[in-house]
């Protein structure tokens, strides 16, 4: 009987004079903390005079009465702040309510992208290589997207290519009087799927399709101009600092078709035939969320 009394006196005690964990699972437990190693396991004297070592990593938050009593019967204090580690290490216990600036996932994204696009392919059906009319071209890519879900974005990109031409486009232009650059516009839609839209670094997908015109001209308006089809696949990874600003690395490749060639100035008509070409995308992008 007197075991029992003492019992019932020691669940009896308010909960306000336990220490009182909170699990990642959602549990609650409530007792006194004799021991606490940061990073690694909490030790719980429960209400009933048993032990439970619980590892840290499965523990949400700690919230220590006012005062607690090891074994032995001497008081001292809660630990102070200064007990746990730094923020983002194993065993910080965060503020209640605090929300990490890297769980927010901004809704609508806006970026801008620098690169270089390395030509592939064929020109036309005669057997011109695009990459022996034009040289590699400097890129900017401007994109804006939204996300219906956190893992998907939806978007459009306008992507402004700069280059030089060599072979025979630039022998016609040479021959009426000036030499021909190459310049590339591409327009479009585009999927791009993250795998961690939440992580410091977030691996993604994408797939795209739209138009493509290519224009080799000189300083007196004399051009070729083609225009087609395009589609295209890359994959990157964004590092991300924060709601605002993330910067992306990606790598990527767009196929089509040019199906049409018309020619002003002083340049000769040349026989055209469709014919499938490529570029190879390398680039960096800057994000800003909103």
């Amino acid at each position: 009987m007197v075991v029992c009394l003492a019992l019932a006196l020691l669940l009896g005690v308010p909960p306000d004079q336990y220490d009182t964990v909170v699990l990642a699972n959602g549990g609650i437990l409530r007792g006194t903390v004799v021991e606490d190693l940061p990073g690694a396991s909490l030790v719980l004297e429960m209400p009933d005079g048993k032990t439970r070592t619980i590892p840290r990593s499965e523990i949400a938050q700690v919230d220590y009465a006012r005062t607690f009593f090891p074994a032995g019967n001497a008081p001292y204090a809660a630990p102070p702040p200064e007990a746990f580690p730094p923020s983002g290490q194993e065993g910080d216990r965060p503020a209640e309510g605090a929300v990490s600036p890297l769980d927010l996932v901004p809704a609508l994204q806006f970026g801008v992208a620098m690169g270089v696009a390395f030509p592939m392919g064929l020109l036309d059906a005669s057997g011109l290589g695009l990459g022996s009319a034009v040289t590699p071209q400097f890129t900017v890519t401007i994109e804006g997207s939204l996300r219906p879900i956190v893992d998907l974005e939806l978007g459009l990109y306008l992507l402004l290519g700069a280059g030089g031409s060599y072979g025979p486009l630039n022998n016609y232009c040479l021959a009426v009087g000036g030499w021909c650059d190459a310049f590339d516009l591409s327009v479009g839609f585009f999927p791009r799927w993250s795998f961690l839209p939440r992580g410091p670094i977030n691996p993604w997908v994408m797939i795209s399709g739209g138009f493509e015109w290519l224009s080799v001209l000189n300083d007196y308006h004399d051009s070729f101009d083609y225009t087609g089809w395009q589609v295209g696949a890359a994959v990157g990874f964004d590092l991300r600092f924060g709601l605002g600003f993330s910067a992306s690395l990606q790598l990527g490749t767009r196929w089509g078709q040019f199906t049409s060639l018309s020619v002003s100035g002083l340049l000769p008509n040349i026989g055209f035939e469709p014919a499938m070409h490529g570029w190879i995308d390398f680039g960096f992008r800057g994000n800003f969320g909103l």
